[in-house]
């Protein structure tokens, strides 16, 4: 075939275009095959960069998923396709124009290299939600056993096992809900951890009044290893192929409104059959319990008096309380006025792990004669509670230590605290001062292992540290004057809608709370007081 003949039969297939778009493809495979090399050389990269992963994990003795091994192959099999139509291109790169004397053969090529282009966009697609490694899930922290909880934990456990899919556990503030879940996640987690498809995956979140469902997917998908991504329904359907032909049981602690289980990615979970799926959620409200569809509710109530005596007995340490005759009976008051409330038996306990003068005892037992647990279940503000666990607030050795408490608390509830990162802040607000950074490092680390040692704060890490949700919320009643003054602290944003103006006024000191696009603050008077801003990163 001459020039000229080459010419014509291009001339007679022109017409047919318009009508037919893939006769194009004799005219356009030069450009598709280019197109093609360079999603190819993408989907290469990419590959590299998967494979450096796993060979990463497997210096610490993690390993590839089932799922990752077998994009890999596929991603193997569209490379070598590629290399095979580009080694035929140049092959028939003969005709002037990108057209070569075999209008079939350009066609032919053309098409694969379409079709190859489209397996490569899916492959790169794909990538992004599947998941590279397959993890040890972390197990939640252990906890000591409380024999007056074994009920609750025996009556959740069987409804896991059993056909109950959606747990709810309610109860006031402090009343060992976490605890529980704790211990729930811990005893999930002993179970025999068999291959991939076998286990069953526990995911404990903690949750908080700042939370919604960005929040609860970010944190899934930290636990599980999967693909970060800054889009939602990237992030929901990332779950949701991870989760879907897996046993899971999903631990939501402290909940404070409903979520939405399926726009988080999770599979439906009253659909399952060949696969356990379960929810258990600890919450104050019970009304949380009814929206979210719980099959089975347990509300801890406070400790009957035997319980509550060996808890708060175990933390003050039986050589106090054996010290003297007296003590022991100050002790058993002081445990009496803490009507059972867990967390105040423990907090206090530890405040007065070390006083064996028998003054500090009766004055204790003053402090706390007028504060009554009946009427706090009833109280949105828990006054009673913080009143009661003040007692260790007020109990610690200076001024300095009590301020530094108190801004433990400009970090959201419910947010793992960076011990350096609050050294930091305490150091920028001069209430630690000393000569050198090491020196001042030194101190804070001092200070928050005494805050630590009364469970004002709770042990993390090494790295790491938190403040239970109820003492929390005790903290930022101190700082606002015990509410006698509205609004003097701002943290967080749960009193506020994402977005919504914040005002500050006149006796705004501190204000620390998440950012978020789109939210505006209003300074209702020049002559504010403010002295503290805080604008918080916000990975939901």
């Amino acid at each position: 075939m001459d020039w000229s003949e080459c010419f014509r039969e291009t001339v007679k297939v022109v017409p047919l275009v318009a009508s037919m778009p893939h006769m194009v493809y004799p005219f356009t495979f030069g450009s598709n095959v280019r197109t093609m090399q360079l999603a190819n050389k993408r989907l290469k990269n990419l590959k590299k960069d998967v494979e450096i992963q796993i060979e990463n994990a497997r210096g610490i003795n993690d390993t590839p998923t089932h799922e990752v091994l077998g994009w890999l192959d596929q991603v193997e099999i569209i490379i070598k396709e590629a290399e095979d139509i580009v080694e035929e291109y140049q092959q028939l790169f003969r005709c002037i124009w990108n057209i070569s004397p075999n209008l079939y053969s350009n066609y032919n090529i053309s098409k694969r290299a379409v079709k190859n282009l489209d397996d490569a966009k899916d492959l790169w697609q794909e990538k992004l939600t599947i998941q590279v490694i397959s993890k040890q899930l972390p197990q939640g922290q252990q906890m000591p056993a409380s024999s007056s909880k074994s009920s609750y934990l025996e009556s959740v456990l069987n409804g896991v096992k059993a056909d109950e899919n959606i747990i709810g556990i309610w109860g006031m503030g402090g009343v060992g809900k976490t605890h529980l879940l704790e211990q729930i996640n811990n005893a999930l987690c002993e179970e025999p951890r068999n291959n991939l498809a076998s286990k069953v995956f526990v995911v404990f979140v903690t949750c908080s009044k700042e939370y919604h469902e960005e929040n609860i997917q970010n944190t899934i998908i930290e636990k599980l290893g999967l693909n970060k991504s800054d889009n939602r329904e990237v992030k929901q359907l990332t779950i949701y192929n991870f989760l879907r032909e897996k046993s899971f049981v999903l631990l939501l602690d402290n909940l404070w409104r409903s979520v939405d289980l399926k726009a988080i990615g999770i599979p439906n979970i009253k659909e399952a059959v060949r696969y356990k799926r379960k929810v258990v959620l600890t919450t104050r409200l019970e009304k949380v319990c009814r929206i979210m569809g719980v099959e089975k509710k347990v509300k801890l109530d406070i400790l009957e008096w035997e319980a509550a005596w060996s808890l708060f007995e175990k933390n003050v340490s039986k050589e106090t309380i054996d010290s003297d005759p007296q003590i022991r009976k100050c002790a058993m008051d002081v445990a009496k006025k803490l009507g059972g409330l867990p967390l105040a038996l423990i907090t206090v306990g530890k405040a007065m792990r070390d006083k064996k003068d028998l003054s500090e005892w009766e004055v204790a037992v003053k402090q706390l004669k007028k504060i009554r647990l009946r009427d706090v279940e009833v109280s949105d503000e828990y006054t009673s509670v913080f009143k009661m666990l003040s007692f260790s607030y007020d109990s610690l050795e200076n001024e300095k230590l009590k301020q530094c408490f108190i801004h433990c608390s400009l970090w959201p509830e419910g947010h793992i605290i960076e011990k350096d990162d609050l050294v930091e802040l305490w150091m920028g607000l001069g209430l630690i001062d000393m000569p050198t950074f090491e020196d001042a490092y030194n101190v804070g680390y001092s200070y928050i292992g005494a805050l630590q040692t009364v469970s004002l704060l709770e042990i993390v890490d090494d790295k790491f540290t938190k403040m239970h949700d109820v003492i929390h919320d005790m903290a930022l009643w101190i700082a606002n004057d015990k509410k006698e003054v509205m609004n003097k602290w701002i943290v967080g944003a749960s009193t506020y809608q994402r977005g919504q103006q914040i005002v500050i006024s006149s006796d705004t000191e501190i204000v620390s709370v998440p950012y978020e696009v789109g939210t505006s603050f209003f300074i209702a008077d020049t002559s504010t007081k403010l002295a503290t801003f805080r604008g918080i990163y916000n990975e939901g």
